[in-house]
């Protein structure tokens, strides 16, 4: 029994460089889909074979028509787009509410001297570090949903936790266990986001996912808090901890519910549409997910330069993020705002961030040129860091507007972010590598960042200033030479595809072959965007 499906239309993200992902009309070759349960192919084989097996399967897999497809995006963009954004929203207001809470009273209650409050922000990506690959490993061999809500609860209980903090040592060991659960957050959100959307409809959807709102809801939070009395039974910072940890471990328990592993475990599609969500991610040339561990893949991904390459450039884009997120609150408490003003200039960084992201990300795809576009938004960030360093802080207008640039640093690591996480890695076991490495890198800047920021330099940090300039510029050093490889190797792919095609001329083309959960370097039809 054969069966014709929907032809997939082209991906745009990278324009020329990406090459649709199957041959005009295909067919279904239900007795190769029957073998397709073996480790080398994708879980969507497995779940074409089943589909296939089934009496109706001529309906369940005919063509789909626009407005099928148009339903399910809805119902992904309803669904599964909300979960894990807030998830990672909820994750970023546990970590920094630490800076908020500075300002209530925390180092003062603690006894916090020296760099012991700078550790306190930086230790959690020891955690994140030590936990990021068994996590995101934990996310290919389980169901990703459940990973994901064990995760969101158990970060909010360790925010529960820091209320009982007592002195550094115990805020130090509380954070760096709250690290160990928040490391799933970046490398499975990417995970979850390739496997779900095509990669032309990721740009923006990954700019709301991977928002800096965690600084507006820590404003208003932060703001409201201050209309509570301290008692001796629980201080302001404590009262601002405790409205997060609800959040956070309330909707743990949604995400267990709602958020299943993948399109073809969907409880909230029916089956045809679970098939239109499946297949229409054919033309990434990423895969869905393989839940076998490949070694081979993974040592590829250990021995491929554009691994380290985004290791290296996600040191350097992060460590403002790293810097600023722990001492935002009391950088601009230098600037001689007192503590209610101070929460509510917290709340613009998060929106402008968010903004600068979206516009960077939708000029990429207008432009297709997403690596110009981040060196673009690399520049901007770079001119506000000299602006924020040379205007001196009797200028307050001056320098808060410099900061506000300076916050746009979300924008380069999201267009970036896309190339690393959807567009040029391919096969499950290698993206679960790479994805963890480039974590670690996102950690390192992190780490960077808040030591950066010197006690003994108050209010000036020249020593900070001057380590995120010199990661800007390192960064694109970086992306120029990524880019020229990622050209060069094109080049090789046009070659290989051709002796590809050469090889499988007259051969038939089915389902199948399309989810056989190939490498970026094993495929001879995958481009590298750039």
């Amino acid at each position: 029994m054969t069966t014709p499906y929907h032809d997939t239309e082209k991906a745009d993200i990278g324009g020329e460089h990406q090459l649709a992902a199957v041959q005009d009309e295909p067919i279904i070759n239900t007795d190769k889909l029957n073998s397709a349960q073996e480790k080398n192919y994708d879980a969507a084989a497995a779940f074409f074979a089943d589909l296939a097996s089934r009496p109706d399967a001529a309906d369940l897999m005919a063509p789909w028509t626009e407005a099928e497809e148009k339903a399910v995006k809805r119902k992904l963009d309803l669904i599964v787009l909300p979960l894990i954004t807030i998830s990672l929203l909820l994750g970023g207001t546990d970590k920094v509410i630490l800076g908020t809470a500075a300002t209530f009273g925390l180092r003062t209650d603690l006894n916090l001297v020296g760099q012991q409050y700078s550790w306190a922000s930086s230790i959690i990506f020891f955690g994140s570090m030590l936990t990021v690959f068994p996590q995101s490993w934990l996310c290919q061999r389980f169901p990703t949903g459940k990973i994901f809500a064990i995760n969101v609860f158990c970060f909010g209980i360790m925010t529960f936790a820091t209320m009982g903090a007592k002195n550094a040592g115990s805020l130090q060991a509380i954070r760096f266990i709250l690290g160990m659960f928040e490391g799933v957050n970046t490398s499975g959100a990417g995970l979850v986001i390739s496997m779900w959307w095509k990669k032309q409809e990721q740009g923006w959807r990954t700019v709301v996912v991977f928002n800096t709102f965690s600084s507006v809801v820590n404003g208003l939070l932060s703001y409201a808090v201050q209309f509570y009395t301290p008692s001796r039974l629980l201080a302001r910072w404590q009262l601002l901890y405790l409205i997060t940890a609800c959040l956070s471990v309330t909707f743990g328990v949604i995400d267990m519910f709602c958020l299943p592993a993948n399109p073809a475990t969907a409880w909230w599609l029916t089956d045809r549409q679970r098939f239109i969500a499946v297949q229409r991610l054919a033309g990434n040339q990423t895969g869905m997910v393989n839940t076998n561990t490949k070694l081979g893949q993974v040592k590829e991904a250990l021995l491929d330069y554009r691994t380290w390459l985004y290791f290296l450039i996600c040191i350097t884009l992060n460590i403002p993020n790293g810097g600023l997120g722990g001492f935002y609150s009391i950088v601009v408490q230098g600037l001689h705002f007192d503590v209610k003003q101070l929460t509510l200039l917290n709340i613009p960084t998060g929106v402008i961030g968010w903004i600068a992201a979206m516009f960077w990300v939708t000029l990429a795809k207008w432009t297709r040129r997403p690596l110009l576009c981040a060196m673009g938004s690399i520049v901007v960030c770079l001119c506000g860091t000299i602006v924020l360093k040379v205007v001196p802080k009797t200028n307050i207008g001056g320098s808060l507007a410099a900061l506000y640039i300076v916050y746009m640093y979300w924008a380069p690591y999201m267009v970036f972010g896309q190339l690393i996480m959807y567009a040029n890695v391919a096969g499950t076991s290698k993206k679960v590598a790479v994805f963890g490495i480039s974590y670690l890198g996102y950690c390192v800047g992190n780490l960077v960042g808040p030591q950066s920021f010197r006690a003994s330099e108050a209010p000036n940090y020249p020593t900070a200033y001057t380590v995120m300039l010199a990661g800007y510029c390192v960064s694109l050093g970086l992306l120029t030479l990524y880019g020229f490889l990622c050209w060069r190797d094109n080049k090789k792919k046009e070659v290989q595809e051709s002796e590809w095609r050469a090889s499988t001329e007259g051969q038939e083309v089915d389902v199948a072959s399309e989810w056989k959960d190939l490498t970026d370097k094993e495929n001879p039809k995958f481009r590298y965007t750039y």
